[in-house]
């Protein structure tokens, strides 16, 4: 919820400040500009005041947290020395590996497949033969009229 909260946020002050630029004059945007490292600035102060708060609250209570490092640290090895939680890991790397070697042959099947396909709808003409034809029979064409020929006499047709 955290995550979404600060993105929607986020986004909202990345919309608002693409508005800003556009609509505002250059002397609008030196005094936001002052503004904005007041703000800036005094956020520090604060941040540093209240750093100094409580690293004096942690000597004067003295609470460590090294208790909790160690109980964090037992736990996790405690983990990886589980037989379950190891057979757990192996097999996922070996899924992810047996994954990833599918999805490369399925890469490689695809570009074959694609190079395939486009060698089909591609017309390939060898240049000697194919225009050496065409120029032939343009040339036979242009030496050759075409010559219509008409009947000498009209004679007329009967039922």
């Amino acid at each position: 919820m955290m995550k979404k909260t600060f993105l929607l946020g986020l986004g909202a002050v990345a919309g608002a400040s693409f508005l800003l630029s556009k609509k505002v004059t250059e002397e609008q945007r030196e005094k936001i500009a002052l503004k904005l490292d007041e703000a800036l600035l005094d956020g520090r102060e604060k941040a540093l005041k209240y750093d100094c708060y409580l690293r004096d609250f942690l000597q004067a209570n003295s609470l460590d947290f090294a208790p909790l490092k160690d109980k964090v640290l037992a736990k996790t090895d405690a983990l990886k020395e589980n037989e379950k939680m190891t057979d757990a890991i192996t097999s996922l790397k070996q899924a992810t590996t047996e994954l990833r070697e599918h999805l490369r042959a399925a890469k490689e099947e695809l570009a074959e497949e694609d190079l395939a396909e486009d060698m089909q709808d591609d017309i390939i003409i060898d240049g000697r033969s194919a225009f050496g034809e065409a120029k032939d029979v343009a040339d036979f064409e242009s030496e050759h009229p075409t010559e219509v020929f008409y009947p000498k006499k009209s004679t007329e047709v009967t039922d």
